[in-house]
């Protein structure tokens, strides 16, 4: 039973973070974090992201380069940000 209950802790609190990766903005001196990135193995696609900054759920591009920093547009704005990624 305590196994089980243990089990059920692991996957509720630990998986959804696999799926979330965490970055900075150095434009806007703030955290972000990517909640899905569809790149198509190609370092680069549309993300959907939270901005700390602003406390919002945003929309974008993301342009990976070798080392985990990259470009990150916003399609609402249009600004493009420098970000480096965990």
């Amino acid at each position: 039973m305590f196994k089980n209950v243990l089990l059920g802790l692991v996957i509720v609190f630990y998986i959804p973070n696999l799926f979330a990766w965490d970055g900075y903005n150095y434009d806007t001196e703030s955290y972000i974090e990517v909640e899905s990135y569809d790149h198509r193995g190609q370092g680069e696609g549309e993300v959907e992201y939270y901005d700390y900054s602003s406390g919002e759920y945003k929309s974008g591009y993301l342009d990976m380069y070798p080392g985990g920093s990259g470009d990150l547009t916003d399609y609402e704005s249009g600004e493009v940000y420098q970000v480096d990624m965990d």
